[in-house]
């Protein structure tokens, strides 16, 4: 005797002793008297079936008499049936020894299954492997719609006599391991509106099949499968953050975690994520990583805890979503004490990742083990880079790296590989990459997922191309200072112990459209070589309560490990003033804005919100701002190097061109200007000529119309005539 190669021939195996059973059921079908014609079975109910009901007296014990009948013909099958069971039972034992694990063993020893539950499991499984079996079944169930198995049917087929039968019902109970697992699912035929339990079919789950059949699965069906590890040296942590979670390792380990509630807080998800892994790599199982938005019922938590069984997985569950309205939260919160009750019998631990302000009413019997997971600290991701780089970074500050992303470890040796490419890719002979190439490969790696909230701006323009006020410009100048220098003034130099939050940056631009707002935005990204990402309000405001915040709360998560640069126009649209509480709308827009004023001064990047009415924002909100900016209407002087700084060197132009006229006479914003000259170029293009003065008037006479301003012989002088003329 062999033992088994894998799981699917022992299924074979376990599918004829199925065929005894069944062949043991037709035997006693095909001696139940009269049967209506081959074409109408099912169909019909034939009048000598009633009588032979009812004349049969004990209508319970009609089919047992008749099988106790017909013994002499049920012996041979049923002597067969242990045979085959034996030996079936030999080659599992052999194939253990082996070191081979069998798929439909290792699930009844997980779920601590009886033999007649088993063998329940494979009467509702065999036809998820072989289509006849559907005919099999829709014949003993005298019923061609019915193809999957009646408990009726499935209980007789395991069963030798009617207390047995009843007995076996409790196998199928809502709290006995087939149901309660959601290894079987209890169907009933869409005609059919509650039917009694033994009229209800059996159907197995299609992740229970596949694990079965040996199937890979990734992804479990509420949760994504992954690979742990247990080298704890390779968390991007601080020592004393891994040797706390060392030592949770190590304890959950002795004890196996039965029914813990493991806490890990933190901001970091890549960190909080790979603490996860250790947990479950110190514990020999894999990791089942899954949205606690995805879970809405005690079936789906069902679910997720039996597929973590399945596949030897722990269960980690992911939480970072803001504040709900009281509906959502109310819901939230009852799917939140169904998972800690499933958890009391749960064989293992569950891990639950957030954000350290998360608040949970846990149930006050619940064994809590909590960590909270800080981020790489700003010396150990320096140390990081600098190892990563080991000489090839051609004076590269490490600390500028660090400084910008707050990840480590294994993150920057991916990012160092990465720009190690983009370097190659440009120039094969480059011994090393640039620190714009680090810089693209750290975005690259930190994307945020913000797409449908943000729009990504590459940025064009460089200090020289703004105009502004000399102190305006110095403004925008320390603001890059404030930014590139906070770790000298925040870590090195202690004014970062001082400040619980807030060591972010939040700069307010204020000033008419058009005044160079945006380009600033542009510049500094530039300058400190963040990503730019302008969130797009008509996305992120929602007339749904509560939506608003979960929008803001994405946007500000996913920017957190790049440290992006938000910017927000017409920001009064968000950080509008609170108003005086009249009704319930007024009270969940205050809510709003507290929650706004919260999250961007806890945001540790650079957060720059515009405005062109200043008076419009909440006083409470000013009070944070680290810096404003206000943005004029430029003077005759800054309009004509304006108009200057907008024709490109490459451009053709005539001599003509007079812009001290064109500043000291239109009194437009830089952004008008930009249009204006845009405008001018495509006219001249489509003349095949240089650009002139006249075709920037003309454009300028378009403008004005646009803005729906007069054309006035005082503001346009000497071509006043060329704009009359041209209608």
């Amino acid at each position: 005797m062999e033992p088994y190669a894998d799981s699917r021939e022992h299924l074979r195996d376990e599918l004829a002793r199925l065929d005894l059973l069944l062949r043991r059921a037709l035997l006693l079908a095909g001696d139940g008297g009269e049967a209506p014609p081959d074409e109408f079975r099912g169909l019909v109910i034939a009048e000598s079936e009633i009588e032979s009901l009812v004349a049969g007296g004990e209508l319970l014990d009609q089919r047992w008499k008749r099988q106790a009948s017909m013994r002499a013909k049920l012996e041979p099958l049923d002597a067969r049936l242990e045979q085959f069971r034996q030996a079936i039972d030999r080659r599992r034992e052999l194939t253990r020894r082996g070191g081979i694990e069998l798929a439909l063993p290792r699930l009844a020893g997980v779920f601590a299954l009886s033999p007649a539950e088993v063998d329940l499991l494979m009467v509702a499984l065999a036809p998820e492997l072989e289509p006849r079996y559907e005919t099999l079944y829709a014949y003993l169930q005298d019923d061609v719609t019915r193809k999957r198995p009646s408990v009726n049917l499935a209980l007789e087929l395991i069963s030798r006599s009617q207390p047995e039968k009843l007995s076996a019902r409790r196998l199928l109970q809502p709290q006995a391991p087939l149901l309660r697992h959601r290894l079987l699912l209890l169907g009933e035929e869409p005609q059919e509106q509650m039917p009694p339990l033994l009229r209800r079919f059996l159907k197995v789950e299609e992740a229970v099949v596949d694990f079965l059949l040996d199937l890979p699965r990734p992804e479990a069906e509420y949760g994504l499968l992954s690979e742990a590890t247990s080298r704890v040296g390779d968390l991007e942590l601080d020592g004393d953050v891994r040797a706390q979670v060392r030592n949770l390792a190590t304890n959950l380990a002795g004890e196996r975690g039965q029914g813990v509630l493991v806490q890990l807080a933190g901001r970091s998800e890549s960190g909080l994520l790979e603490a996860a892994r250790v947990l479950a790599g110190t514990l020999d199982r894999r990791v089942l990583l899954v949205e606690l938005a995805q879970l809405e019922s005690g079936a789906q938590i069902d679910a997720l805890l039996r597929d973590a069984l399945l596949w030897n997985a722990v269960p980690v569950v992911r939480d970072g979503e803001p504040p709900l309205p009281t509906e959502e939260r109310r819901h939230r919160q009852a799917v939140e004490r169904t998972l800690y009750r499933r958890l009391e019998r749960f064989a293992g631990p569950l891990v639950l990742l957030g954000s350290p302000e998360a608040s949970r009413r846990l149930p006050s019997g619940a064994r809590v083990r909590r960590v909270d997971i800080a981020e790489p600290s700003f010396s150990l991701r320096c140390a990081a880079w600098e190892t990563a780089l080991n000489g090839r970074g051609n004076g590269i500050e490490a600390s500028r790296l660090a400084d910008a992303f707050r990840f480590g470890g294994g993150r920057v040796r991916q990012t160092v590989d990465l720009a190690m490419g983009l370097a190659a890719e440009r120039d094969p002979l480059r011994s090393g990459p640039t620190i714009e190439d680090l810089f693209r490969a750290g975005r690259t790696l930190t994307t945020p997922n913000v797409g449908r909230f943000a729009v990504r701006v590459e940025p064009r323009y460089q200090w020289p191309d703004i105009v502004l006020p000399e102190g305006k410009l110095r403004q925008l100048h320390e603001i890059a200072v404030r930014l590139r220098f906070r770790q000298r003034v925040h870590r090195d130099w202690g004014f970062g112990r001082k400040l619980s939050r807030g060591k972010g940056l939040t700069v307010l631009f204020t000033g008419p459209s058009g005044t160079g707002k945006t380009m600033a935005a542009e510049i500094l990204a530039a300058e400190l070589s963040l990503e730019l990402l302008q969130i797009d309000l008509s996305s992120v405001v929602s007339k749904y309560i509560g939506e608003t915040e979960k929008n803001l709360a994405t946007i500000f998560r996913e920017a957190e490990d790049s440290q992006a640069l938000l910017f927000f126009d017409e920001a009064d649209a968000l950080f509008g003033k609170r108003t005086e509480v009249k009704d319930a709308h007024d009270r969940y827009a205050n809510i709003e804005v507290n929650y706004l004023l919260q999250r961007v001064e806890q945001y540790r990047g650079m957060t720059i919100l515009a405005t062109n009415m200043q008076r419009n924002l909440d006083e409470a909100f000013l009070r944070r701002i680290h810096e404003i900016v206000e943005f004029p209407l430029p003077d005759p002087a800054l309009r004509s190097l304006i108009w200057q700084r907008h024709l490109p060197p490459e451009a053709p132009r005539r001599g003509d061109i007079d812009f001290e006229f064109l500043g000291r006479q239109f009194k437009l914003a830089g952004g008008d200007i930009r249009n204006i000259v845009l405008s001018a170029a495509f006219h001249a293009a489509s003349e095949s000529a240089p650009i002139g003065m006249s075709h920037l008037v003309l454009a300028t006479k378009a403008e004005f119309h646009k803005q729906g301003k007069l054309c006035l012989k005082g503001d346009f002088g000497p071509f006043y005539e060329l704009v009359h003329d041209s209608g």
